[in-house]
């Protein structure tokens, strides 16, 4: 996450940060920790293995459409 500050029309500023290897936001003076769900993913072998394969398989144009896959259910193939 980028370090940021911004100002809205009506005044209220905000403002991201890091603080204890972690990043937060503060809104109007209230501070609010950025949660990411991706970090945890990522951290998980077997998400992560999951991920690892879906991108080879990107990479090698093994894709499908939205199309063929709602087919292939329709013939019970999935």
């Amino acid at each position: 996450m980028i370090n940021f500050s911004l100002k809205a029309p009506d005044g209220t500023v905000i403002e991201s940060y890091h603080k204890d290897r972690k990043e937060f936001i503060r809104i109007a003076g209230m501070e609010y920790e950025v949660y990411n769900p991706v970090d945890e993913l990522d951290s998980d072998p077997e998400i992560r293995q999951m991920i690892e394969a879906s991108e080879m398989d990107i990479n090698q144009g093994k894709i499908y459409s939205t199309n063929d896959l709602i087919e292939a259910v329709k013939r019970g193939e999935l």
